[in-house]
C-alpha cells in the first residue's frame, strides 16, 4: 500500500530567478509574473546579463601614439564601468516596475558577460549555481528560423537549466495588456 505524502507550498520559500533584457518583452514579463506567480514568500532575483569587449587595439599604438598598456587598460576599465552602471540602472528600473506591480525583488544580478561567453549559458550557468525553485524569461515570438540562426535564450534555458523554466510569450497584438499574457510554459527539466 501506497502512502500520500503531501507538501503544503503556502508556507515554503521559492526562490524565482526572473531573467529581464532590454526588449520590450521585459515589461510584459514583469507584469506577468507579479500578476500570476509571484508570491510575498517567494524570493525573487531579478538577472540581467551585459555583453560587453574589451579593445584590443588602439589605432595609432603601433606608430606610438599611446603608451600602449596603460591607455589601454584605462579604456577597457572605462568600457567595463560603463556597462556595470548600465546593467545596474536597468535592473533598478525593472525592480521599481516590479514593485508597482505589487511584487518586490529581494536581489539583483547582474552578470558580466564577455564575448567569449553567451548571454544565454551565462544565465544559465548562473541559475546552475544558485539553484533556484524556477527560472522565468520572456519569449521574443522569433519563430524557428530566427531561433535557428540566432539563437533563443529562452529555449537555451527550457533545455539546459537544472531547475523549472517557465518562458512567458508576447502577449497576442490584438489583446489589451490586462487581458493578454494568459499563455506562459513551464517545462520541468
Amino acid at each position: 500500500m501506497a502512502s500520500e505524502v503531501t507538501t503544503d507550498t503556502k508556507d515554503t520559500k521559492r526562490t524565482v530567478v526572473v531573467s529581464v533584457d532590454d526588449s520590450p518583452m521585459t515589461d510584459h514579463v514583469l507584469k506577468w509574473c507579479a500578476r500570476r506567480i509571484l508570491t510575498d514568500k517567494d524570493k525573487v532575483v531579478l538577472v540581467h546579463a551585459v555583453e560587453y569587449s574589451n579593445v584590443t587595439f588602439l589605432p595609432g599604438s603601433e606608430i606610438g601614439a599611446f603608451s600602449g598598456g596603460t591607455v589601454m587598460a584605462d579604456v577597457n576599465e572605462a568600457i567595463r564601468k560603463a556597462a556595470v552602471e548600465k546593467g545596474t540602472k536597468f535592473l533598478q528600473e525593472c525592480s521599481k516596475k516590479l514593485s508597482a506591480e505589487g511584487s518586490a525583488a529581494n536581489e539583483l544580478k547582474l552578470l558580466l558577460v564577455h564575448p567569449s561567453t553567451s548571454v544565454k549559458g551565462a544565465i544559465c550557468d548562473y541559475t546552475d549555481d544558485i539553484k533556484p525553485d524556477l527560472v522565468v524569461c520572456g519569449s521574443r515570438g522569433m519563430g524557428a528560423m530566427g531561433r535557428a540562426f540566432l539563437g533563443s535564450t529562452s529555449d537555451y534555458l527550457m533545455h539546459n537549466a537544472k531547475c523549472s523554466t517557465m518562458i512567458v510569450k508576447p502577449p497576442p497584438s490584438s489583446e489589451s495588456e490586462t487581458t493578454a499574457g494568459n499563455d506562459a510554459r513551464l517545462h520541468c527539466g
